[in-house]
């Protein structure tokens, strides 16, 4: 595939040769055709067979892909009994425009979450978002070391959980200050807020985070939970951090945060003071680090929600914090 230097670059094509290369590595039946999906971190594909058996490929610029670690940690969960995707396929290819890192799972049939919810509206929605609740449980079963992001033994970057959730903050702490000026006062109440509590963070028992639990994430066949999915933002934390998530981004009418801890209760138990604590303070990280996100994806609309959350838990403290 021969290009002048003035030509643009055709990626679609390009990842379409990588597909094609990688195949006969894994699968003895013909390539039928491939299909571009929504991917926020990754380019992602459909891949499906001569015999109309279809499986999702993952592409990355290497620097960026962490699918070594992802395909192990898929394992373990699907060792444990977890609804995980099976992986084909991990390795880095050699292509026209420079090396690929590339992944290749099982398509798994079904819906995701938010779109069964859509269908299916308020009644019906409760019962798939508490099963997630307990596969979510069963996933914070798994134990980890460390904190923060891990790597292939599920062992976390920080010996503290506070050195992740504070120290590691200080980078995105300066971005939100340079992106929102005006934020600087609640971001100083907000990181506040956050030492003052850093015995909590620091007495934290490491489990195993998805990273993005999500409506998005998690597919759902027939009325029951098929596969949680995209496990790249995977950490070692405590299981409150998953439900922040939530909170931030996907408590609705019909995906409710306290549906989900419902079905994640029918497994394990939270305590409650602490579940309040760590998911607001959770609310709070996972904003600031918003802002830098919205930028890069050019959404001013998500800098200004950002910076309302964080006035909204900073105003709030009083009925949530508890150092």
């Amino acid at each position: 595939m021969n290009q002048s230097p003035t030509e643009p670059v055709d990626e679609s094509s390009l990842d379409a040769a990588v597909i094609g290369m990688v195949w006969p590595r894994f699968h003895d039946v013909e390539l039928a055709g491939t299909r571009r999906l929504k991917g926020r971190s990754h380019r992602v594909y459909e891949c499906t067979d001569a015999r109309g058996g279809a499986v999702v490929a993952r592409l990355s610029a290497p620097q960026r892909a962490r699918f070594n670690i992802e395909a192990s940690l898929v394992q373990r969960c699907r060792d444990a009994g977890i609804p995980v995707p099976a992986i084909r396929y991990v390795g880095s290819e050699d292509a026209v425009d420079g090396p690929v890192s590339i992944m290749v799972q099982d398509r798994v049939a079904g819906e995701t979450l938010r779109e069964h919810a859509k269908r299916v509206g308020l009644e019906g929605a409760g019962d798939a978002v508490q099963q997630a609740g307990e596969v979510l449980a069963r996933i914070h079963q798994l134990n980890t070391t460390g904190f923060g992001s891990v790597d292939a033994s599920l062992h976390g970057t920080d010996s503290k959980f506070g050195d992740w959730f504070i120290n590691g903050l200080e980078g995105k702490l300066d971005d939100a200050r340079r992106i929102e000026p005006t934020s600087d006062r609640i971001l100083d109440t907000a990181m506040a807020l956050m030492r003052t509590h850093r015995a909590i963070l620091d007495d934290c028992t490491p489990r195993l985070l998805h990273g993005d639990f999500s409506p998005d994430n998690v597919i759902v066949e027939s009325g029951r939970i098929a596969a949680v999915i995209d496990w790249e933002a995977a950490k070692s934390g405590p299981p409150e951090m998953d439900i922040g998530w939530w909170d931030c981004f996907f408590d609705s009418p019909v995906t409710q945060a306290s549906e989900l801890i419902s079905g994640y209760e029918r497994r394990s138990k939270f305590d409650p003071e602490r579940l309040t604590t760590l998911r607001h303070l959770a609310v709070l990280r996972i904003m600031i680090g918003h802002f830098s996100w919205t930028l890069s994806v050019g959404d001013p609309d998500g800098i200004k929600h950002a910076a309302e959350r964080i006035a909204l838990e900073v105003d709030t403290a009083d009925s949530w914090a508890s150092a």
